[in-house]
């Protein structure tokens, strides 16, 4: 026979035994055979479980990778600036002009009242063009405004300071100047105009430098003018001080927080922001004590925020989580395959009607009395779904839907309780000057930068809020910083 211990021939006929020892050889064999086919199956076993645990980490990660890809304004807190560019889809043409349609009706200047006129030019007709004979005026045909600059020049006013002696004593007394005349070179208003135009219009300091020449014939150096920021933010510290204790006693507050540079090191800006009164501090952290700074230890009113762990010191009942964030969670959610992707597709239509019924409340078209009546049946279906949602086997979703569910009673402050909206939108809106004035600045580089930048966006925030000229405003503070009028406050009477 063609066979050992180890192995056998299976290119020769099958042995045939003829005694008990060629017996024993074969049995032999064979079990070596069979214990190296089982070894081999079990090294392929753990192989293929290895391999299989390496294909579901693979699976997650590119699940991971894709869901980031995927990640914009729409299912997360990304501003829409970071949104990738997609090109526009082609609309099919409608076959109609450009412009406005036939029907539509037109859209023109009215002319300003009389008493908005500055000049007044009586236009005659000449001879008559027919027959050369004297018009005689029967009325007024037309009448048509044009506005125009005047020629801009500055104002300057030169102070005379003499000097004498005391007629008695002989002591040299020299005059002084007199109240609400600062001895800086800038009076109130082009300080004024600074505050505005590098806060308001986001402007550089050498733009502003660059516009106060051109328009005013005003000649100050680029350190002037950060001395000049710095003469507002004194004049506007008991203001915005004033506002700030204002905004912390208030019924309802919306804060917010966005990152900020000081001297390149990474620093935030918050908001706290009544429907007339906005006021922004900045901060080195973003930590749960930076919020008690800017809402106060003693804060009692409601919070209406996102789902920031540094707010988590308020209690939930006196909270309104900001269901705005809420819908890019669930888009989010909507987004992935399985249970993940049900949940938050019914979360995503659940949330809609809800948006479109407190639409209709806000308009007016839908009684508050209705819309208490239906809101009861969606809310346990919004926490049923967040309860399904906690129980998927996706991690990110069940961690996202227990996370809201331990906030469950600050979903809904806003539907007994006047004056809450379910959403943080105003704050969003409110802050987003300042988001565009650091994309443009790249931050302040002094902390007396920074107190400058969080007092001159309060006034300009609150102003704009409250309808108010910020320039009026910003030179009745600099007149009274110099010992000429009262303060102005943001303090709404």
């Amino acid at each position: 026979m063609h066979l050992t211990r180890m192995n056998i021939d299976l290119s020769q006929p099958a042995p045939r035994v003829r005694t008990l020892e060629e017996a024993q050889a074969l049995i032999d064999a064979l079990w070596a055979l069979a214990q190296t086919q089982a070894r081999r199956l079990e090294e392929q076993a753990r192989q293929i479980e290895q391999q299989a645990r390496q294909i579901d980490v693979l699976n997650q990660r590119i699940a991971a990778l894709e869901e980031r890809l995927g990640t914009n304004s729409r299912n997360s807190s990304a501003p829409p600036s970071t949104d990738p560019h997609r090109r526009p889809s082609k609309q099919l043409s409608t076959g109609k002009k450009r412009g406005a349609q036939p029907g539509h009706p037109g859209k023109a200047r009215t002319l300003l009242p009389s008493d908005q006129v500055t000049h007044a030019h009586d236009c005659r007709p000449g001879a008559c063009p027919a027959c050369g004979g004297a018009v005689r005026i029967t009325g007024l045909c037309a009448r048509h405004q044009v506005i125009d600059l005047p020629p801009m020049k500055a104002m300057v006013t030169e102070y005379r300071l003499f000097a004498g002696s005391c007629r008695c004593c002989g002591q040299v007394c020299e005059a002084s100047l007199p109240p609400g005349v600062s001895s800086r070179v800038t009076g109130p208003r082009p300080l004024a105009a600074i505050g505005a135009l590098t806060c308001v219009y986001h402007l550089s300091k050498r733009q502003t430098q660059g516009l106060l020449a051109d328009l005013f014939g005003i000649d100050l150096s680029v350190g002037a003018i950060s001395e000049g920021e710095a003469e507002i933010g004194d004049a506007l510290g008991g203001i915005v001080t004033d506002a700030h204790a204002y905004v912390q006693s208030a019924a309802v507050v919306h804060a917010d927080e966005t990152g900020h540079k000081e001297c390149g090191a990474r620093h935030w800006l918050w908001l706290v922001a009544t429907r007339c009164v906005a006021v922004f501090l900045a901060a080195a952290t973003r930590s749960a004590q930076a919020a008690r700074a800017a809402l106060g230890e003693g804060f009692a009113g409601i919070l209406v925020s996102d789902r920031y762990a540094a707010y988590a010191w308020v209690e939930a009942q006196r909270r309104q989580l900001c269901w705005a964030h809420l819908l890019r969670d669930f888009t989010k959610m909507a987004e992935r395959s399985g249970d993940s992707g049900r949940s938050g597709d019914e979360l995503l239509a659940c949330t809609r009607h809800m948006f479109a019924c407190w639409h209709r409340v806000r308009d007016g078209t839908l009684s508050r009395k209705v819309f208490g009546y239906e809101m009861p049946f969606l809310r346990h279906r919004i926490e049923t779904l967040l309860q399904e949602g906690a129980d998927c086997r996706h991690p990110q979703t069940a961690r996202t839907c227990r996370h809201i569910l331990k906030q469950r009673h600050a979903l809904w402050t806003f539907l007994d309780t006047p004056g809450v909206e379910p959403t943080n939108n105003h704050a969003e809106r409110t802050l987003r000057s300042f988001v565009i004035w650091r994309k443009i600045s790249f931050g302040t580089q002094s902390t007396r930068g920074s107190r400058y930048v969080e007092r001159i966006m309060t006034v300009a925030g609150s102003c704009k809020l409250q309808g108010r000229n910020i320039l009026d405003f910003l030179t009745q503070a600099i007149q009274a910083r110099w010992g000429h009028g009262n303060a102005p406050s943001l303090v709404p009477a």
